[in-house]
Parts: C-alpha cells; sequence; structure tokens
C-alpha cells in the first residue's frame, strides 16, 4: 500500500510539472519558428484612405535610431527587422512583407518553405509570391507583378501554410525594396512618417532569463501603448488556467506529496505495529535499538525508492498519451493582419501543434531522490515506535 500510494502521488508531481513545461514550450512555438523571443509593434492610427501602399493601423514606424537602442538593451542577443505594407492598386490588393535576406532572427526564415523557383538573390529587386495566392492568380516563377508602380519578377513561391503564422503575407520583398515603396507613399507618410531605414515589425532574440526586463525596456524606449509579444502572452492567450499554470502546478504537486507522504507513513506504522512481535525478538537476541531502527530504516528507503521507480513509469505512460494532445494557439489579429474587407480578413488564425510533453532528466532524478528523502524521514519518524516496543511485554502476551 505505501509503494502504491507514494507512486502515485510521485506519478503526479511528474506529469503535473511536465504539462506546465509542455504549455510553456507551446506557448514559445509561434516565436520560436520566427528565431525570435519577442517581437514588437506600435500601432498607430488608421490609414486614412486604402489607396497605394498604407500601414496596417497595428504596425507603425519603428525608426531606426530606436531599434539602435534597443539592440543596446542588456539581455538583447540580436534583432531582426521587417516591413509590413498593404497594397492598394486598382485591380488587386496585396499584402506585402520586406524581409532581411540572411537574417536567422526573423521572417527570412521563409528560405525553407520555397515551393517552387528560388530564394531572393542578393542585391536583386525580387519577389516571392505565397503559393495559395498565386495559384489563385494563376502568378508563377517567371512572371511580373506590379507593385506601387514598380515591377518586380517572381522568382519563387512560398508555402507559408508551413511556416510561422507571425507577420504572414502574399507577396514577399526584400526589405530595401519594400522601404523605398514606404518611404514614397504619401498616404503612409501622412499617417506616420517614414524614413529609409525604418520598419514596423521587429523580433528580438533575447537570454530567456531576462526576457521579461527587455520587455519593460521596450516600453521605455518605445512608449507605453506598443505591443510587445513574449511567450507568457501567447500563454495567457492559451487562457487564464494556463497564466497561473506554474502556481497551480506548485501548489498541487505539494498536496499530491503530501497525501503520499501521509498514506507511506500510516503504512509503514501499521507495518511496525504488526511486526511488533518480530522487533520483540530481535531485541531479546541483542539488536539494538538503533541495529532495529537502521533495518527498517534501509527497508523503507528500499520500498521508496521503489515507488518512485513506479511512480516514474507511470508518469512516463501518461506523457506519452498527453503528447497525442493538439493544443491550438491563437495569433492576435495585430501580429498578422490583413484587412477585414478582403476573404478571411480579421479571421483569427491559430498555430496548431502536438503538447510537447516530455519529462527532463532533471525532474525525473528529483522525484527518484525525493522518494528516497521521504523514505528516510518516514523510517527516522517510526524510530519513536520503535523504541516503545518492549521485548519483555512483547513476549509475555505472546
Amino acid at each position: 500500500m505505501a509503494v502504491f500510494g507514494l507512486s502515485i502521488g510521485i506519478a503526479l508531481l511528474v506529469i503535473l510539472n511536465a504539462v506546465s513545461l509542455a504549455y510553456h514550450e507551446a506557448a514559445r512555438a509561434p516565436l520560436k519558428e520566427i528565431g525570435a523571443d519577442i517581437t514588437v509593434q506600435r500601432p498607430g492610427n488608421v490609414p486614412e484612405e486604402l489607396s497605394g501602399a498604407v500601414f496596417p493601423c497595428s504596425a507603425v514606424t519603428i525608426r531606426r535610431d530606436e531599434i539602435e537602442r534597443i539592440g543596446k538593451v542588456h539581455g538583447v542577443r540580436g534583432t531582426g527587422t521587417a516591413l509590413l505594407l498593404w497594397v492598394f492598386e486598382p485591380n488587386r490588393a496585396w499584402i506585402v512583407l520586406g524581409i532581411e535576406r540572411e537574417n536567422p532572427i526573423g521572417p527570412s526564415i521563409l528560405r525553407n518553405f520555397v515551393t517552387e523557383g528560388r530564394y531572393l538573390a542578393a542585391g536583386k529587386p525580387e519577389a516571392l509570391v505565397e503559393a495559395a495566392y498565386a495559384r489563385q492568380f494563376g502568378i508563377k516563377p517567371g512572371d511580373a507583378v506590379s507593385i506601387a508602380g514598380r515591377s518586380f519578377p517572381v522568382v519563387g513561391l512560398i508555402d507559408a501554410s508551413h511556416a510561422a503564422k507571425i507577420a504572414v503575407a502574399n507577396l514577399y520583398l526584400p526589405l530595401p525594396e519594400a522601404q523605398a515603396i514606404a518611404a514614397a507613399s504619401k498616404p503612409l507618410q501622412a499617417v506616420s512618417p517614414f524614413a529609409l531605414g525604418d520598419v514596423n515589425l521587429l523580433f528580438i532574440r533575447a537570454d530567456q532569463e531576462k526576457i521579461n526586463s527587455v520587455a519593460s525596456a521596450l516600453k521605455g524606449i518605445l512608449g507605453d501603448k506598443v505591443a510587445v509579444a513574449t511567450p507568457n502572452s501567447f500563454l495567457k492567450l492559451l487562457g487564464s488556467f494556463f497564466a497561473v499554470s506554474d502556481k497551480f502546478t506548485l501548489v498541487a504537486s505539494l498536496i499530491a506529496v503530501l497525501i503520499a507522504v501521509l498514506i507511506a507513513f500510516k503504512t509503514m506504522a501499521g507495518n511496525v505495529a504488526e511486526r511488533a512481535r518480530e522487533i520483540g525478538v530481535l531485541k531479546a537476541v541483542g539488536w539494538t535499538h538503533r541495529n532495529v531502527t537502521l533495518q527498517l530504516l534501509a527497508e523503507s528507503v528500499i520500498q521508496c525508492f521503489i515507488a518512485g521507480i513506479l511512480g516514474l513509469l507511470i508518469a512516463y505512460a501518461a506523457a506519452l498519451a498527453l503528447g497525442f494532445m493538439t493544443v491550438n494557439i491563437p495569433i492576435p489579429w495585430e501580429m498578422s493582419p490583413t484587412p477585414h474587407f478582403l476573404p478571411g480578413g480579421g479571421a483569427t488564425l491559430y498555430k496548431t501543434l502536438r503538447l510537447p510533453v516530455h519529462i527532463p532528466a532533471s525532474l525525473a532524478l528529483f522525484a527518484v531522490l525525493l522518494s528516497v528523502v521521504i523514505g528516510g524521514l518516514t523510517g527516522a519518524l517510526l524510530s519513536s515506535h520503535i523504541s516503545k516496543i518492549k521485548p519483555s511485554e512483547v513476549l509475555r502476551h505472546e
């Protein structure tokens, strides 16, 4: 009974912490896919007119000097930039994303999702088109597309359905080309002054333990209204339960361990009472109180060690089963804005993935060590019961 009760308690402790870690890891997935830990946007005013190139209201100018200041913030390991535009032509609307060609932080990771043609060449005014959009309008590599009075040859198609859901577009240009389009747009400049070298999307890679402090520093540089997305932001989008999962996990784990300890102690105390005759005989033939205590302590530690191993096996089985669950992480419209009047515009995007439940070696080792400690404490607490057993009384009753 002691082994079974403790094994269940250890299994609950391990699986609760493993699930908590899994949801934290899942919350990092949308940002991890673009090589970032933080994304930054500055919300602004709605475009006065939907003609030519304009900014989405959720992402207006972030100046080059602000980016340089952010790069010097303690905990920032690197930055990536992009420029998201809505371009309204007489017969078509484009969502255009200007991307850095090589930066591992940001949307340049799209190079891994080219399905036809090739990726952007260095220093050339070329374009990539999202594959579904290309099929809809009959665009293929080798064609040319006209954007804001400029023509760009299409060199490849990208399957964005397998890419990050953040900052998706249907046309991808080299960042300098997109910046030139933005700088030349009067409707855009009327809403948010823009200079060559400025952007409106910023991606930051930061030290994991510094993410929150970096996010706070960003508000000091860009203002309180800046939109900063971190893994905690996505965790909150999963619901209030997961937002407080750390506290819940701690409380539930403590309760599980406490119940397991009580079960183990009660069961072993009962065993000591049942073995009173055996203990009395051992004392009668010369065993000291210390000898008997060490014997029962060793038995207690071994039983609890076995319980810990059994609990781990139960937890591994539960983790395997939970690993088949899927979790849908909502991507806020502001992080991938599309005009509401376009097909699918305003619809919530989701990043769907399997719940990455795994048991870290450190957690498994902690569970086994905790089991051994519980065994040692239980055995030590039982020493007072053992000291009360008198050989003469036990043998007289026998």
